[in-house]
C-alpha cells in the first residue's frame, strides 16, 4: 500500500525540490511553473523502512510546492 506524501517530506531549494524519503529531485528555473528535469530516485520502490511512495503522489505535492514559490 502506498505511503502518503506530505509537504514536510520535501526540501525546497533555489532551483530544485527534493522528496527526502526517495531522493526524487525536481529541477526548475526560477519563476517558471513547470519542472525542467525530474530524477525519480527510489520512487515506486519499497524502501528499507517499508514505505512505498507513488510517483503520481510525489509529483502532485512537488507541483503544489512549486506553485507556492515566489515568481
Amino acid at each position: 500500500m502506498a505511503t502518503p506524501v506530505v509537504p514536510s517530506q520535501f526540501a525546497v531549494g533555489k532551483n530544485r525540490i527534493i522528496h527526502r524519503p526517495t531522493t526524487a529531485t525536481f529541477s526548475f528555473d526560477t519563476g517558471h511553473t513547470t519542472f525542467k528535469n525530474i530524477n525519480w530516485g527510489r520512487a515506486d520502490e519499497q524502501l528499507l523502512s517499508g514505505s512505498e511512495y507513488r510517483k503520481d503522489d510525489i509529483i502532485r505535492v512537488a507541483q503544489q510546492l512549486l506553485s507556492k514559490l515566489p515568481r
